[in-house]
């Protein structure tokens, strides 16, 4: 069954096809090789990091264009609202509809129906959106035509 070897550890019993070496200098690391044995084969989620990189840039490259189209929507918006004039027409918070008649540097004064004998005073940041003045027309987005 087992010989013992000079160390006195007993040398492993191999089965038909098997092999053992012994690495120079190291009396107890042996390697065991089974021949015949099938080998996995390589899967295609073992490069997860590879997959993960790639979902990044699909993300990135669809999900910026977005952001950068609604960036630029609130950019313009903030310029307009910084730029208000009497006369322009609004959208408020509450999605009042009106138009300004005086404003300060805190407050707007609207009035939502031309025929009307009343006046709103809001705050300014309940504007919501300025709508476009007579002669400006809004753009489109570059993919909408």
């Amino acid at each position: 069954m087992a010989e013992s070897t000079e160390g006195g550890a007993a040398a492993p019993t191999l089965s038909q096809g098997q092999t053992t070496s012994v690495a120079e200098g190291a009396q107890t690391s042996q390697e065991v090789v089974v021949e015949g044995a099938p080998e996995r084969a390589p899967s295609i989620f073992d490069n997860w990091l590879l997959w993960a990189v790639a979902a990044l840039w699909i993300w990135y490259l669809f999900g910026n264009k977005k952001r950068r189209a609604q960036k630029a929507k609130e950019k313009k918006d903030k310029a307009r609202r910084e730029t208000l004039e009497k006369g322009d027409n609004i959208i408020t918070i509450g999605r009042i509809h009106g138009e300004v008649i005086a404003f300060t540097d805190t407050t707007v004064t609207i009035r939502p129906d031309p025929k009307a004998d009343y006046t709103l005073m809001l705050d300014r940041q309940a504007i919501f959106t300025v709508l476009p003045r007579p002669g400006e027309e809004e753009e489109e987005p570059a993919g909408k035509k």
